[in-house]
């Protein structure tokens, strides 16, 4: 299963995808939606900041290596809730700059 996801107040919002229904990328299958279409439509209106406010991630599936990639903010150093669905797989935790909250972000705009 891929996923995206996004961790507010200490708490992980999560959306998942079971790999059949992923969106194939290359080698890699991914959740088909982004952050930003999975932030408007759910989240917006309740914390009223960006989806890039609030650390987030995305768990995508290396094909070839059959091999889950967790890429994840610097800012979540605990991924147990994340791992768990991973726990009979092959993964490698991954950051990446790509996925950087305000707090690290040095041109994010308040």
């Amino acid at each position: 299963m891929v996923n995206l996801f996004f961790k507010v107040n200490n708490k992980f919002l999560i959306h998942k995808c079971e790999n059949e229904k992923a969106e194939k990328y290359g080698n890699f299958l991914n959740y088909p939606k982004s952050h930003m279409e999975i932030w408007e439509e759910f989240y917006y209106d309740k914390y009223n900041v960006d989806f890039d406010y609030y650390p987030r991630g995305r768990v995508v599936y290396n094909i070839k290596e059959d091999c889950y990639y967790i890429y994840h903010d610097k800012c979540i150093t605990n991924l147990l809730e994340i791992l768990k669905d991973y726990k009979d797989s092959k993964y490698k935790i991954c950051t990446d700059y790509h996925y950087q909250c305000h707090k690290f972000n040095k041109n994010y705009i308040i």
